[in-house]
């Protein structure tokens, strides 16, 4: 049985070189099986509606952590097509095609990708590499240490870039915390503890981050961060035992509970509202949704129900 769970885990083609590992020393990666599903997605402020609903990846193996590009015309995401590692591929929605975009010895997670769809980002792990989120330019393909100008060590889990006033928000793999960062500036803050280990967001329309938090109380919340004040807020507990879940254009929450799919809005507060089971769509262990840029598709990641 396929099981997918929580993994902490361009049109060119990069190649991007790690420091060496020893082949002898390699074991195969023991990572969960998904796949990513794309659907049609129409949203009004009153309504949601889900339709269409293809697997785009459909193979054995770990296929997680979908990324709209800017353009909303292909999805990045990591994979282990290789057992030792795995590396960004890119789904281009028109044509139906997936290709290779990192090729190094090392692993990459949470593709990340610039307003301009130019510089891609990506956290690493492996026997040799530096947990951090680094990034490359896709026409140089020269990797680099984003947060090198400050020497910041502590292993990255999940992060959220904005590009437009250079603050990054991240999640520690060790540290459970979370810790806000900047792209040029000496800033190292700390958000808090107790955080989730999920991936935290810019919340649309704004420059403000929301992220997953596991209170004293043991509920958990997603919290809104204000980068320019420190200033934490919550904004609703969570459905269900899903830890993940993806911000709309139009500044509404998504979230899966089992295959029950919700909507959550600053309108309603704390009232989810259900919008569709995705288990009709022949899908089972949902976890990540994510909504393109213009609105009109949905990723989901999770399993075929006959699997």
């Amino acid at each position: 049985m396929r099981i997918c769970a929580l993994i902490f885990c361009l049109s060119v083609f990069v190649s991007v070189s790690f420091a060496a590992q020893d082949p002898g020393d390699k074991k195969p990666l023991e990572l969960p099986e998904c796949d990513i599903f794309l659907f049609d997605l129409a949203e009004s402020e009153s309504d949601l509606k889900v339709s269409g609903g293809i697997n785009i990846t459909n193979r054995p193996g770990y296929d997680n952590q979908p990324w709209f590009t800017p353009q909303s015309n292909s999805i990045l995401f990591s994979a282990n097509r290789d057992p030792f590692r795995t590396d960004v591929y890119e789904y281009f929605i028109e044509t139906g095609k997936t290709q290779q975009v990192t090729d190094s010895s090392d692993q990459e997670y949470s593709p990340q990708i610039t307003p301009d769809n130019k510089t891609l980002s990506f956290v690493t792990d492996g026997a040799t590499a530096n947990q951090s989120i680094w990034f490359l330019d896709r026409g140089t393909r020269d990797p680099q240490w984003l947060l090198k100008h400050q020497g910041e060590r502590e292993p990255v889990g999940y992060y959220s870039w904005n590009h437009q006033t250079g603050y990054i928000l991240f999640w520690s793999r060790y540290g459970f915390s979370m810790r806000l960062v900047h792209q040029t500036k000496d800033l190292s803050h700390y958000v808090t503890g107790n955080a989730i280990p999920t991936t935290p967001h810019i919340i649309p329309g704004t420059d403000r981050f929301s992220f997953m938090h596991q209170q004293g109380n043991g509920e958990v919340w997603i919290k809104e961060l204000n980068p320019e004040t420190m200033a934490v807020r919550p904004l609703t507990s969570v459905i269900g035992s899903n830890r993940n879940y993806g911000w709309t254009p139009l500044g509404k929450i998504l979230m899966c509970d089992g295959t029950r799919l919700h909507r959550w809005s600053p309108k309603t507060k704390d009232k989810w509202e259900f919008v569709v089971d995705l288990d009709s769509f022949g899908m089972k262990g949902v976890t990540r949704v994510a909504v393109s840029p213009d609105g009109k598709k949905l990723e989901v990641v999770g399993l075929p129900k006959d699997e």
